[in-house]
């Protein structure tokens, strides 16, 4: 075994990251290795790839309990309220009538795909965010 990457592994093991404070030791880990890049052996490299995986498994589900249960309506009616945007208008960006918006945001229906893409261009979103539905993020 490589002398370089025993003493990476024991500075911080390659296990699942499983807290915050494991969670800033990987990334202080992370951010040492990348200061001597182009310095580093391949096998401190692999380490690294190593890690950086584990750091984004850890950050995934993170997001991922973060946005258990959020709709995209739940996400318009957000952006609505920090744009101080009425639905009027919102329906007007996104092509749509006001009722159908409406419906939309109390979880009647789905917005047509134009209609997704517009509000996302304008938001400078993923339009995706706004086809979650209660019945995808439940199951």
């Amino acid at each position: 075994m490589d002398a370089k990457y025993l003493e990476l592994v024991v500075q911080f093991p390659l296990l699942p990251i499983t807290n915050k404070d494991e969670h800033k030791a990987a990334k202080d880990m992370i951010l040492g290795l990348t200061r001597r890049d182009g310095e580093l052996s391949p096998v401190e490299v692999g380490y690294a790839k190593v890690l950086l995986q584990l750091i984004q498994s850890y950050e995934s589900a993170l997001v991922g309990d973060f946005f258990d249960g959020v709709t995209g309506s739940d996400v318009l009616e957000y952006l609505l309220n920090e744009h101080q945007m009425t639905q009027t208008e919102a329906a007007e960006i996104a092509g749509v009538s006001k009722q159908n918006l409406n419906d939309y945001l109390k979880g009647r229906r789905g917005l047509p795909k134009d209609a997704r893409l517009r509000l996302a261009k304008r938001f400078k979103l993923d339009a995706h965010v706004f086809e979650l539905s209660k019945e995808l993020t439940s199951v």
